[in-house]
């Protein structure tokens, strides 16, 4: 069983997928086209407050509809999916985290790494792990960080880890989970 610790995550249960540590049910369309896209409904909850009833959005972390005549379809639709997910949640966070830093790559792609989480060429074009997304915010956002950092200091001399820890203080604890976890991580495949 794959479990990652500090987060409840399960890797080895069957129809879910993992996103940011949270399980997000998969239910399929029912179509042969091989297809997968989150829906997430929106909730109204009643709160009683001292002053009157409020209405809160609840989160929900929606369903992932997916569709395929095939298993091997089905899969496909589904790392098509995360990789797109992937690209957007690093691609936000490599532009916040960017902008605060002003240390702006060149370019940025993302892979199906089986050993590393990210990297950083010395043109400054960075390139990022899937997998990243499955796990908590606060790991991809310390890679995300790191490689960033990489643009200025191409190496892991003491001036990198200084910039590291002014950039992101609790960097040790994200990185420590993702050492924990790799395993776990870079072997994840949904199990449907």
């Amino acid at each position: 069983m794959s479990h990652l610790t500090d987060s409840g995550i399960d890797l080895s249960r069957k129809g879910v997928i993992w996103l940011e540590g949270q399980a997000i049910p998969v239910e399929p369309t029912g179509t042969g086209k091989a297809v997968a896209r989150l829906v997430k409904p929106k909730r109204k909850q009643v709160v009683e407050a001292t002053f009157g009833q409020m209405l809160f959005e609840e989160p929900d972390p929606g369903v992932l509809s997916v569709g395929g005549g095939a298993r091997k379809q089905v899969l496909g639709a589904i790392d098509r999916w995360y990789r797109r997910e992937a690209r957007q949640q690093i691609g936000q966070v490599v532009e916040i985290e960017a902008d605060r830093l002003d240390l702006h790559p060149e370019k940025i792609s993302i892979r199906d790494q089986k050993t590393r989480w990210g990297s950083c060429s010395t043109s400054g074009m960075l390139s990022f792990n899937w997998r990243l997304v499955v796990g908590p915010h606060h790991a991809l956002r310390y890679v995300v960080i790191h490689e960033l950092i990489h643009i200025r200091h191409h190496d892991h001399s003491r001036r990198f880890w200084a910039a590291l820890a002014e950039a992101l203080p609790d960097w040790k604890y994200s990185a420590a989970w993702l050492r924990q976890n790799e395993r776990a991580l870079t072997t994840y495949r949904p199990k449907i």
